[in-house]
């Protein structure tokens, strides 16, 4: 699909949806360098974008073992509904031992803090959006 046309029909969804935007291109632009050049490593996360129906990855409920793919995961900005991020992952220390939970809570809520990123947390994960219907629900 043609990128303009792309836009023009997250557009119309949003328009369609009357939801509110949160989220720009600097904003999500600061949030992804901070958590690229601050954190020991980027955390993991769901998208839902306004174009898909489906969120990914489906499974999100536990833990993970794997990083997000903050640099190019997220693009393009206006198509992100809202990401959820676990800022936390299973640091694998082999077969017969219990994998170690790296744990960067802390350090992801003062990055939302600082840079006024409107957020709502649903037990151990942290929903950012891009666009929302009800703004009542955020932190």
């Amino acid at each position: 699909m043609i990128p303009n046309q792309n836009k023009m029909r997250v557009m119309e969804t949003i328009a369609e949806r009357n939801l509110i935007s949160l989220m720009n291109d600097t904003k999500w632009r600061k949030l992804q360098d901070a958590v690229i050049n601050t954190l020991r490593f980027p955390p993991p996360y769901q998208g839902k974008y306004l174009l898909d129906d489906l969120v990914y990855p489906e499974e999100f409920e536990k833990d993970v073992w794997y990083w997000g793919d903050w640099i190019e995961g997220i693009v393009p900005f206006y198509n992100v509904e809202w990401i959820r991020v676990r800022p936390r992952y299973l640091k694998h220390r082999g077969r017969l031992v219990s994998p170690e939970i790296i744990d960067i809570t802390d350090d992801f809520v003062n990055i939302l803090k600082e840079l006024s990123i409107p957020y709502r947390l649903d037990h151990d994960t942290y929903y950012i959006y891009g666009y929302i219907s009800d703004t009542s629900i955020l932190t």
